[in-house]
């Protein structure tokens, strides 16, 4: 009897596409999905609840969609046919054409995503019944996903492919398979054989992992200390600015050092300027040493640039010894001289050569003149040249560096003048004298 209902039932559902007894048999189709779902929910359905499950128990009795946009109920349900109101802006609600020809509406609070289908995935709901199981069939189905890009489509044809013929050059090719040694192997499975692991796209080993983590988790913590710093930054000659200074004076991680670093290069206040100066000369990394040296010699405020000399030399690190040798030789002749200044202090006995080699420096400037004038062009030293007209010309010239020599005086006791040579040959006694003193130790 309920095997004769039930086909009764499906006779009728398709009889009712055009016209009033259409209306009716959805009527009862609707009332009967209402009553199954009430009986498997074990309660009364809520009007919009129930019409969601209803619409997805009507798609379960109907046929294959002709359209295929997916709607995925709130509860659960899930819901294919043709959205008939697409261009709802404000949209309250989707209309939809159920696969057998009949209409519903779901409120859309109850619908947890929509997605429409394309035309090609429609296409192939219709035609790949028409391909058979077989090597050659399911090849043939796997070439139209591929020129219709249907990627998860294709993959799955071309398994079926492989289960049929294992050694289909192809399919194994296509999914891919490499031969090696007679055995197909797919490439994720030999990289993970070498103990390399896919992350983010690529395969790469576990410690490159571990150090790409850590990487990111700088990078956060980099960005993180960035806006803090703006912020107290901001507050800083506000009503707040006791608290934000005392706030900015705590920093204690050194990953605040790139936000700090950067204040010290741009800010425009010398006083805060100064205040990052002394934030960084706690942490004594390299990055922040070279920022404090860079500051010492380059900073357009000479209070801020004693400031970070002062701070390096009360614990002399051997990468502000580096940039400051450096420095000697730079082609601006005042660096020179700051560098000889900044090593006077630091007195580091790996300078003394350096401090020799820059006793006295070459310089080239650049001597322009106009029509009918005489010129005398000066270099940071004094006159370097001359000339007539708008001439051009490139000057070269020797300065002897008193902050050099001020250097080397105060690190060595020795004092001979701008006189290289004799430098170099008292530098050479001491250094042979060094290694007498270590042989007999």
């Amino acid at each position: 009897m309920r095997a004769t209902r039930g086909k009764r039932f499906g006779r009728a559902r398709h009889r009712c596409l055009v016209g009033g007894p259409r209306r009716l048999l959805l009527e009862k189709r609707e009332s009967f999905a209402s009553k199954l779902a009430g009986e498997l929910m074990g309660k009364s359905l809520g009007k919009s609840l129930g019409a969601s499950i209803v619409a997805a128990l009507l798609v379960a009795f109907g046929g294959e969609a002709v359209r295929a946009d997916v709607f995925i109920l709130r509860n659960g349900g899930r819901l294919e046919g043709e959205l008939l109101n697409p261009t709802e802006k404000s949209r309250l609600q989707y209309e939809v054409r159920l696969p057998d020809g009949g209409t519903i509406v779901v409120p859309v609070d109850e619908v947890e995503q929509h997605t429409p289908q394309r035309a090609e995935e429609e296409e192939y709901r219709r035609i790949r019944a028409a391909y058979p199981d077989t090597v050659e069939g399911q090849w043939e189905l796997a070439e139209w996903c591929r020129q219709n890009k249907l990627i998860d489509e294709r993959d799955a044809h071309l398994q079926r492919v492989i289960e049929l013929d294992p050694n289909h050059a192809p399919a194994r090719r296509a999914l891919g398979y490499t031969q090696i040694d007679g055995r197909w192997v797919r490439r994720e499975d030999e990289l993970r054989a070498r103990g390399l692991i896919l992350y983010k796209g690529s395969y790469r080993t576990e410690q490159e992992i571990r150090l790409l983590e850590a990487r990111r988790e700088q990078e956060l913590a980099e960005k993180d200390w960035f806006q803090k710093i703006s912020r107290w930054r901001a507050a800083l000659g506000t009503d707040r600015g006791e608290a934000a200074r005392n706030s900015l004076l705590t920093i204690e991680d050194p990953a605040a050092t790139k936000a700090l670093v950067q204040g010290l290069r741009n800010d425009r206040d010398p006083r805060a300027r100064m205040l990052y100066a002394e934030i960084l000369s706690r942490f004594g990394t390299p990055e922040a040493v070279k920022a404090l040296a860079a500051s010492a010699l380059e900073d357009g405020d000479e209070e801020v640039r004693l400031t970070c000399l002062d701070y390096l030399a009360k614990k002399p690190h051997p990468d502000a010894v580096g940039y400051f040798c450096s420095q000697l030789k730079s082609k601006d002749n005042i660096m020179v001289n700051r560098a000889g200044v900044a090593l006077g202090k630091l007195r580091d006995p790996s300078s003394i050569a350096p401090l020799i080699d820059a006793l006295i420096t070459s310089h080239k400037y650049k001597i322009t003149g106009n029509p009918n004038q005489y010129n005398v062009g000066f270099g940071s030293g004094g006159p370097s040249g001359f000339g007539f007209g708008n001439s051009t010309r490139i000057v070269t010239e020797a300065k002897a560096n008193q902050a050099v020599l001020d250097a080397l005086v105060a690190m060595t006791r020795q004092n001979f003048g701008f006189n290289q040579r004799e430098w170099r040959n008292w530098f050479a006694m001491q250094k042979k004298s060094e290694q007498i003193d270590a042989r007999r130790d």
